[in-house]
């Protein structure tokens, strides 16, 4: 049954990926229930380790179920009364959340390394289609929107769109490149399961999605874990040849991509849209960003305290809930999460929600932090660099942002379940095993041989 949960995990990850090209291209006129169409394989993930016996026991997990208990009662306390968003609502910030635990009881380490070499090689075909999306005009019917709606992707910069490969939005890969940059940086510089030429193309795609992104925020956020993973490695002193001789290649790789068409194109479209942010901001292109992230943490709280206590009813803030109660897609009470949060959940509960979020953030912080102390390991932090945004302040509506602070927050826990340290535990149960058979005999001989034996057990503990 292990083994089907760790499929089931696989198979989350793949949808995933693809829901979105199946929204666009595939099932357009199914693009809403294909919105959810991971939860019946999320369902069937919780059955299979219920009825296995893998249930995992956290003091998250009981929080959580207080949290969606007292939710549920204040909706109705607040007078939303179309059960259908209240069920979307719970749905969205407490059903797919226990799955990091379920991860973490199913998966060890190796499989999170074969996980991880499977994201690398989804990078070679991701960045084509970017590449092709970026090539094509907007109305083309490759950047189609969700149920085929044409032009129905955001606009970049001197015509271009922003591309979101298999993704449903820019969104996308805004979570995807960063989870992949971490697993490059790991295989880079610790431990290679890819082969070399293979990876070195992993590595290309990653650099020329950056510009071809037309994104800001994806272009910082996999700088960033790719920076954090450098810093990790250089504390720890992994700095050998091996490592060196890749860096060179790399280098040289990039001065190469800086000769093809398509990346200098991708080049001067980024800066054209760094160029117009900086216009908007009064030529301040990092202060826009800077400002929009210090808003974040700011304006919710300005908004607390004109929401109700009990509250708007969970589910009303997402765009299905829009949907469902005035027919139109949009954002009916604040783009940001923690405003949204505030004002569908009331000040009291909906800050008890943000604070388990931070706190949940900080946990997975402080377990990738051992790990690189006590294992010498930085993958479990280069997992948390690209997670913890995503868990700690981005919207979880969204069904991309959901599953990707999911999957990094699993994959950072079993990341630390080490197959060596399950070898031990196996040996430690052989020991106890010879012991007892030791005690069983020990009252068949006399009282010094029996001393004797006391006497050796005791050297042995001492040896240990």
């Amino acid at each position: 049954m292990r083994n089907w949960i760790k499929w089931g995990v696989w198979l989350y990850l793949i949808l995933l990926v693809f829901e979105g090209a199946l929204r666009k291209w595939v099932l357009p006129s199914l693009q809403e229930p294909l919105l959810v169409i991971r939860d019946p394989l999320l369902l069937a993930i919780y059955a299979m380790a219920l009825f296995s016996g893998i249930v995992p026991r956290s003091p998250f997990l009981g929080v959580l179920a207080g949290l969606a208990v007292t939710s549920f009662l204040f909706s109705f306390l607040a007078g939303q009364t179309n059960i259908l968003v209240t069920i979307y609502g719970l749905r969205t910030n407490y059903l797919h959340v226990p799955l990091i635990w379920v991860m973490a009881e199913a998966m060890d380490r190796e499989d999170v390394e074969k996980l991880g070499s499977f994201v690398l090689l989804l990078m070679i075909p991701m960045t084509l289609l970017m590449v092709k999306q970026f090539q094509s005009p907007p109305d083309s019917f490759i950047n189609r929107g969700v149920g085929g709606d044409e032009v129905g992707q955001i606009y970049g910069a001197l015509g271009r769109i922003r591309p979101p490969g298999f993704f449903a939005f820019i969104t996308g890969p805004m979570v995807f490149f960063p989870l992949g940059a971490a697993f490059f940086m790991h295989q880079a510089t610790a431990n290679r399961r890819l082969w070399m030429p293979v990876l070195i193309l992993c590595g290309l795609m990653l650099i020329i999605a950056m510009p071809i992104s037309i994104s800001r925020g994806t272009m910082i956020t996999t700088g960033i874990v790719a920076g954090g993973y450098t810093i990790c490695m250089l504390c720890l002193g992994l700095i050998n040849k091996s490592l060196v001789r890749f860096a060179l290649i790399g280098v040289i790789l990039l001065v190469a991509l800086s000769f093809l068409p398509i990346f200098h194109e991708a080049q001067a479209v980024f800066m054209d849209r760094w160029d117009t942010a900086a216009a908007e901001s009064e030529g301040d292109a990092w202060g826009s960003l800077t400002s929009r992230v210090t808003a974040n943490f700011t304006q919710p709280f300005y908004t607390a305290a004109r929401a109700p206590f009990f509250g708007m009813g969970i589910g009303v803030g997402s765009n299905v809930g829009a949907r469902l109660l005035s027919g139109k897609v949009g954002f009916l009470l604040a783009e940001d999460e923690w405003g949204k949060t505030f004002l569908e959940l009331g000040p009291l509960l909906g800050g008890a929600f943000i604070a388990f979020r931070v706190a949940l953030t900080i946990y997975l912080f402080v377990i990738g932090l051992r790990a690189l102390i006590e294992h010498r390991d930085a993958l479990p932090l280069g997992i948390w660099g690209a997670c913890a945004p995503i868990i700690f302040l981005h919207q979880w509506a969204p069904p991309t942002f959901l599953g990707f602070a999911v999957l990094g927050g699993g994959l950072l826990l079993a990341s630390v379940n080490y197959v060596e340290d399950e070898d031990e535990e196996e040996d430690e149960e052989d020991e106890d095993e010879n012991d007892d058979e030791e005690e069983s005999d020990e009252d068949e001989i006399d009282d010094e041989d029996e001393l004797s034996l006391i006497e050796i057990r005791k050297r042995r503990m001492r040896g240990l």
